[in-house]
């Protein structure tokens, strides 16, 4: 019991530490290409991509102001940056909720397949934003994901942000508690289309 309790406790000050530490953010890195610009903390690691392929970044940020263990598992997160030819917001949208609710091992909440939301990026394009949480069985994890959806009329083409969090909680509690939201947000809003 004593053990548990000390467990307990740490897990709860990895948490609050976690949080808190907005340092990750003093030293930044622009992450550009002719069509877009957005800044991510300097301790992402950023993976080569594919000329010309729809994903045109891809990061890690798995240990970078978010514990690497939570509830004796790992707790792993990802952020994509993608493009979609299409003809508008909805077309993008259609095929962003499609992907998510795609994953045939996906078990959700009961009556809670996602949330939506929006916001305005720095280029001033009004942007849909999903929230979801699952549980997949192949994997034996629980996610947490956001993703930013934001029409260029000028490019006719959707860019579209994916953050997942991948751990063991199945109250989803760490969404709240390690604030995973205002992390992705804090990365999407920075976006600048050209």
């Amino acid at each position: 019991m004593k053990n548990l309790l000390l467990l307990s406790c740490l897990t709860i000050s990895l948490c609050i530490s976690a949080q808190n530490d907005t340092s990750v953010f003093k030293n930044i890195k622009h992450i550009e290409a002719n069509e877009y610009t957005f800044r991510v903390p300097e301790k992402w690691t950023a993976y080569l991509q594919q000329q010309n392929g729809p994903q045109l970044q891809k990061l890690e940020f798995t240990d970078v102001a978010i514990p690497h263990v939570l509830n004796n598992a790992p707790l792993t997160a990802i952020c994509l940056f993608r493009k979609i030819g299409c003809d508008s917001i909805i077309a993008a949208q259609t095929f962003a909720v499609a992907e998510f609710s795609s994953y045939p091992d996906r078990v959700t909440p009961a009556g809670r397949d996602y949330e939506m939301d929006s916001l305005t990026i720095v280029s001033g394009e009004k942007a849909i934003l999903y929230h979801t949480h699952y549980y997949r069985r192949s994997k034996a994890s629980n996610f947490t994901r956001y993703d930013m959806v934001v029409y260029s009329e000028k490019r006719k083409a959707a860019y579209w942000f994916t953050t997942t969090y991948q751990y063991k909680d199945p109250t989803y509690q760490i969404e709240f508690d390690l604030k995973l939201k205002e992390y992705a947000l804090r990365i999407y809003k920075t976006l600048v289309l050209r």
